[in-house]
């Protein structure tokens, strides 16, 4: 339910019907092939823009034409709360309610208004439809919109898009600071996997300092890779004890039971539980026939999300899903170590290079199996373990600090819109006018001459 609040001197409650209903003027794409279209898709959710368009000459049926500065709301799925208002012509989906420009109204007040909490709850709330769930008008019509005088809009608008923007450049910043973060992580796993982090410790403990490059004609995935000569060189069939392939079989899921570990549970180097499913007792003694997993084996995924290498943590009863795979080291190799030199930029970018372009990304098992692993003495494993640990923790801290700016820059967001609908952003036109002695036009007055063009 709506919620009411007092209103500052010269606003008016007026429905959204009252002010605006939607455009009823259709056109065949086939007689203006050119027009520029735009559905659902190219709206962006969350974000009042537009991230593309297509052309009429693409699209069939009939469709609502659109002219710049118009509103467009997405009322499918609501809750993607998909409003814009674009810069030029155009057709979009039947799936986007147009509300025209009017010298009434400032249709980025609309919009911005229509993008707010509390409309998107309510559409979705009010939406009919299990799978295509959709808001009609009808009932939208009904919402309470909190109009000021025209100027005011103009006023809330200029300040809206005027701190917005110092928030988005905050996010931009944000957004540089996770690509430094990540190629941080990349740069420290190439350092471990060829010597360059320990290099030092290598000097005071094994004193050697010297490197050979990798056997091109033996390793065909990986070119140019040097290690320090006190390491060898290795495959991956054979600095493991198991490598077994995951059942090619999809399994029954249960809603309580066994975790079975899909790709998509795969992260660099951990598994993530928060959105895993699970498996009856039976299957998951089905799918371990060829091997048990058990901490600190390795899973990776040779299909779709390609080249993620994850360690199955203790205490924690595990099967696995498809297009995975499983590794258990030998006693020379730590599993730790392995699983970063997977997921260096050696491994990983080079299966990444090798499966694109594919619209099913896959990787062979013998291929896999021909993976160039470098084995440093036991000792240097553990110390490059330990570094990329405290440098992995040293990074996730900083992204723990992004990420809480970047959520306070959202309730930023989220308190702008609702002092700009409550009448807090800005002065409000009757503090202007009552301070320079003149009168002014009332949003009642306003919204009976939105009535009087809409007779027209």
């Amino acid at each position: 339910m709506q919620q009411k609040s007092e209103l500052p001197e010269g606003w008016k409650s007026v429905s959204l019907g009252e002010l605006v209903q939607p455009s009823k003027e259709k056109i065949e794409p086939s007689e203006n092939p050119n027009l520029k279209y735009v559905g659902l898709e190219h709206i962006e959710s969350h974000k009042c823009q537009i991230k593309g368009y297509g052309f009429s000459v693409d699209i069939k049926s009939t469709k609502t034409m659109f002219h710049r500065g118009d509103v467009l709301y997405g009322k499918l799925r609501p809750y993607l709360n998909k409003v814009c208002v674009p810069n030029f012509d155009g057709v979009c989906s039947t799936d986007i309610l147009v509300f025209n420009a009017t010298s009434n109204l400032n249709n980025y007040y609309l919009m911005r208004f229509l993008s707010t909490p509390n409309v998107v709850d309510y559409a979705s709330n009010n939406s009919s439809g299990v799978q295509l769930p959709r808001i009609n008008f009808q009932k939208l019509s009904s919402y309470t919109v909190p109009l000021p005088p025209l100027s005011e809009q103009h006023r809330i608008v200029s300040a809206i898009e005027a701190l917005f923007a110092r928030l988005d450049a905050t996010n931009e910043k944000l957004d540089r600071v996770q690509e430094i973060l990540k190629k941080f992580r990349e740069s420290v796993l190439a350092a471990a996997c060829d010597g360059r982090l320990t290099e030092e410790w290598r000097k005071e403990n094994l004193h050697c300092n010297e490197y050979f490059a990798i056997d091109e004609d033996q390793f065909n995935l990986v070119k140019q890779w040097r290690i320090p000569t006190v390491w060898s060189w290795s495959t991956l069939e054979d600095s493991c004890s198991h490598v077994v392939d995951c059942p090619h079989s999809t399994p029954k899921w249960t809603d309580i039971g066994v975790y079975c570990v899909r790709t998509s549970e795969l992260k660099c180097g951990h598994i993530d539980f928060s959105n895993a499913k699970y498996v009856s007792e039976a299957t998951y003694l089905e799918r371990i026939k060829r091997l048990k997993p058990q901490e600190g084996d390795i899973l990776y995924s040779r299909e779709g999300t390609v080249g993620i290498a994850s360690l199955v943590p203790s205490n924690v009863k595990i099967c696995l899903g498809q297009r995975l795979m499983l590794f258990r080291t030998k006693n020379n190799l730590i599993p730790s170590f392995f699983v970063k030199v997977l997921n260096s930029p050696y491994i990983y970018d080079s299966v990444k290079k090798s499966t694109m372009g594919s619209t099913a990304p896959r990787f062979n098992v013998a291929d896999i199996k021909k993976f160039p692993t470098p084995l440093p003495p036991l000792p240097e494993q553990q110390e490059i373990v330990r570094r990329v640990d405290a440098l992995f923790a040293f990074a996730d801290s900083i992204e723990t600090k992004v990420a809480a700016a970047r959520e306070k820059t959202e309730k930023l967001r989220q308190s702008i819109l609702a002092k700009a609908f409550s009448g807090q952003l800005v002065e409000t036109q009757a503090e202007i006018v009552r301070r320079e002695g003149r009168d002014y036009e009332t949003a009642e007055v306003l919204i009976e001459r939105i009535k009087e063009e809409r007779k027209q």
